[in-house]
């Protein structure tokens, strides 16, 4: 598997740290996630383009292990260390935090999450008006509040996530990434009306669907959109013959409930 840095052009090393590695332990999507291990030294940051006005989301899904740690950080630049706008602390760290939750280091706000299976991550940064919704795995960690650096510094730019082997006890995943302008629809719909096929795709992508599909979006690993459709139609399909090979999200809407999944071209 190796490495994630040389996988993606969005994904580099934190200088004096290692790189994570893809690996096939656990997944939420596919059969492969990012692995933080517990070296004490792995250290990657996710680049975000150093946005500076606008609503974005970044949305990820995490895995920590029973009696395990997992650590990330909003940065205010792609460059590291110029300021952490957001520090985020999964169970009882070396550096902060409590069992069983979320720590939020600025606010000292907390959100459950549960081990040894996979739950989701939301950031809503809304550079505008300078404030940074959080949620984890449903549950309110921020809302509204000032996007601001750790120690309350002003905070004017969303640069990168960092994801940081914070101790010993430190081991986790993360998988099927996303950073898209805008907000992400927090409905959902049975995942049984909902079926993309064959993945990973050659050619067309096929949506198996029970009702009529409103819109089809798929997205680059750097949220970027690079295909958008409206068929309106049960069971549409989308041409990815041109794509290049990687990763995609494809946001499927059917009604008023959105999903997204992995697709590997």
């Amino acid at each position: 598997m190796g490495g994630v840095s040389p996988q993606s052009p969005f994904i580099e090393i934190w200088p004096g740290g290692t790189d994570c590695n893809a690996v096939i332990d656990e997944a939420f999507s596919g059969d492969i996630s990012m692995n933080v291990a517990n070296n004490q030294t792995d250290d990657v940051v996710f680049l975000l383009g150093n946005q500076t006005s606008g609503v974005w989301t970044v949305r990820f899904y995490m895995f920590v292990f029973s009696g395990a740690t997992g650590f990330w950080n909003i940065q205010e630049n792609e460059i590291p260390g110029i300021q952490w706008n957001g520090q985020f602390f999964a169970g009882a760290t070396g550096s902060g935090g409590s069992p069983g939750v979320i720590t939020h280091d600025d606010s000292g706000n907390t959100a459950p999450y549960p081990s040894d299976q996979w739950f989701e991550v939301k950031h809503e940064i809304d550079l505008d008006a300078s404030t940074h919704s959080v949620w984890i795995d449903g549950n309110v960690l921020l809302d509204n509040e000032p996007y601001q650096g750790t120690g309350g510094a002003p905070a004017t730019s969303l640069g990168s996530v960092n994801y940081f082997s914070i101790d010993a006890n430190n081991n986790y995943f993360i998988d099927d990434f996303l950073f898209v302008e805008g907000t992400l629809s927090t409905n959902d719909f049975e995942a049984e009306s909902f079926k993309v096929y064959p993945n990973p795709v050659k050619d067309v992508l096929n949506i198996q669907s029970n009702e009529a599909v409103s819109k089809v979006a798929v997205y680059n690993v750097l949220g970027q959109s690079v295909f958008l459709s409206t068929p309106k139609a049960v069971s549409p399909s989308v041409d990815m013959s041109s794509f290049k090979s990687g990763i995609y999200f494809v946001e499927v809407t059917i009604g008023n409930s959105t999903k997204t999944v992995k697709v590997v071209k």
